[in-house]
C-alpha cells in the first residue's frame, strides 16, 4: 500500500480528524489558534537573522523532533541558524545565553526578519508552525528539507512541493515519493536509531535484560481503531504478564478511563517516563517506531497484533520488524556515520550554493 494521500493536505487533515474522537477534535482546533500557543523565534544574538540562512522548526521537542531536527545543528555555525517553536518550549531550546527570542504571527515577518533565509528544517508542512515556515520558504525562495522523524504509515501527511526528503533509508523515500517526481531525496540515515546504538556500545549493562516484557502503548495514533488497539494491548498484557507503557500522548478521557479499566484487571503499568534504553525488559507493540528504537539499544523488541490488516504487516516487512514468537527479535543496522552530520553537510552545501 502507499500513502493514501500523497499530495493533498487538506484531504489528509480530514481523513486525520475523521479517525479521532469529537474531543480530541475539539482540542485540536483550540490549539492551532495563533493566540493560544504564540510562535517563537530564537535568534543568535550576533546577527539578529543578518547572516541566518538556515531555519529549524520544532513544533514539540520530543525526542524523536531533537534526533531529526535539532541534532544537526550541532555540525552548523550557530550565527546561521534560527530556530522557529513555540512559547512554551523555547526556554527548553534557548541553550545559548546570546540567543535572543521574538515573538512572530505570520509567515510575512518570518521572512522579513530572515531575509537571506536558503533551508528550512521541518518535519512537515501540516502543523502551524512548519505551514508558516514553509510558506515563509516558498517568499524567499528557501528550500525545504523534510527530515524523517518516525516510522513511515499510509496514513503519513504528503510532503510540501518540491521539498527535499531526508529518509532513513531507500525504502522509505519510495515510499513516501511515490507519485512526486517533484520531491528530491536523499537517504541519510536515522539519528534516533544511531544514538539509540550509540548509548547499546556505551552501556556495559545493556545485555541485562530480565525476562519481563513492557509493551508500547498507542492509544493516541488514529492509524487503527482504538478499540483495535485497545484489545491488542489489553489481551497481550494479560496473557503475557506485560507491563503497559503508556505514550506520554494517552492523557485525553477516553484512554485514562482504559488505563483506569485495566489496572482494575491486573495490568501493570510503567509511568516513570525514563528513556526506552534504560528499560531492561525486553518489548513489544503493534508497530511503534520505539520498537526500532529498542532494538538498535541492544533489547529484545518484537510487534504483535492478532488481526493485524495489510498495510501492518507490509510496515512490519520494510522495517523488518519481527512478530512476536519468532526466535530472532528485531535487528537493526545503526548507520555508521552519523546522520544529523550528513544532515547537516547537506544544508550546508543547499545554503552556501546560492551565496
Amino acid at each position: 500500500m502507499s500513502l493514501q494521500h500523497p499530495r493533498d493536505l487538506e484531504a489528509w487533515r480530514t481523513s486525520v480528524a475523521a479517525g479521532q474522537s469529537p474531543v480530541r477534535n475539539l482540542r485540536r482546533r483550540l490549539n492551532s489558534q495563533p493566540d493560544q500557543e504564540p510562535a517563537t523565534l530564537l535568534l543568535p544574538e550576533a546577527s539578529m537573522g543578518r547572516a541566518v540562512d538556515v531555519l529549524v522548526v520544532i513544533e514539540t521537542p520530543t525526542a524523536s523532533q531533537l534526533a531529526a531536527l535539532m541534532a544537526p545543528v550541532r555540525f552548523l555555525d550557530p550565527a546561521r541558524v534560527a530556530v522557529l517553536t513555540t512559547a512554551g518550549s523555547s526556554p527548553m531550546l534557548q541553550g545559548d545565553p546570546s540567543t535572543t527570542t521574538m515573538t512572530v504571527t505570520d509567515h510575512h515577518e518570518l521572512a522579513r526578519v530572515i531575509p537571506r533565509l536558503r533551508c528550512v528544517l521541518t518535519y512537515g508542512h501540516y502543523m502551524r508552525l512548519g505551514a508558516m515556515a514553509e510558506t515563509a520558504a516558498r517568499t524567499t525562495g528557501a528550500t525545504s528539507f523534510v527530515s524523517q522523524h518516525g516510522i513511515l504509515t499510509p496514513f503519513a501527511p504528503p510532503l510540501p512541493d518540491g521539498a527535499q526528503l531526508l529518509a532513513w533509508s531507500a525504502d522509505d523515500a519510495g515510499y513516501w515519493t511515490l507519485g512526486r517526481p517533484d520531491v528530491t531525496s536523499h537517504i541519510v540515515g536515522s539519528q534516533l536509531l544511531h544514538e539509540a546504538g550509540v548509548h547499546h556500545r556505551a552501556d556495559n549493562d545493556a545485555a541485562q535484560i530480565t525476562n519481563g516484557i513492557t509493551y508500547l502503548g498507542q492509544l493516541h495514533g488514529y492509524e487503527l481503531p482504538r478499540r483495535s488497539m485497545a484489545s491488542a494491548a489489553s489481551n497481550f498484557c494479560r496473557e503475557h504478564g506485560a507491563i503497559y507503557r503508556p505514550h506520554p500522548s494517552e492523557s485525553d478521557f477516553v484512554s485514562r478511563l482504559h488505563h483506569l479499566m485495566w489496572r482494575a484487571r491486573g495490568i501493570q503499568f510503567d509511568l516513570s517516563r525514563r528513556p526506552l534504553e534504560q528499560l531492561r525488559t525486553s518489548v513489544v507493540s503493534v508497530f511503534s517506531t520505539g520498537v526500532l528504537e529498542a532494538a538498535a539499544s541492544g533489547i529484545p523488541a518484537w510487534v504483535d497484533h492478532p488481526d493485524p490488516p495489510l498495510w501492518i504487516k507490509e510496515l512490519w516487512q520494510r522495517y523488518q520488524m519481527q512478530q512476536y514468537g519468532s526466535a530472532e527479535p528485531t535487528k537493526i543496522d545503526v548507520p555508521p556515520r552519523e546522520p544529523a552530520m550528513v544532515i547537516a553537510e547537506l544544508l550546508d552545501a543547499h545554503a552556501r550554493s546560492g551565496q
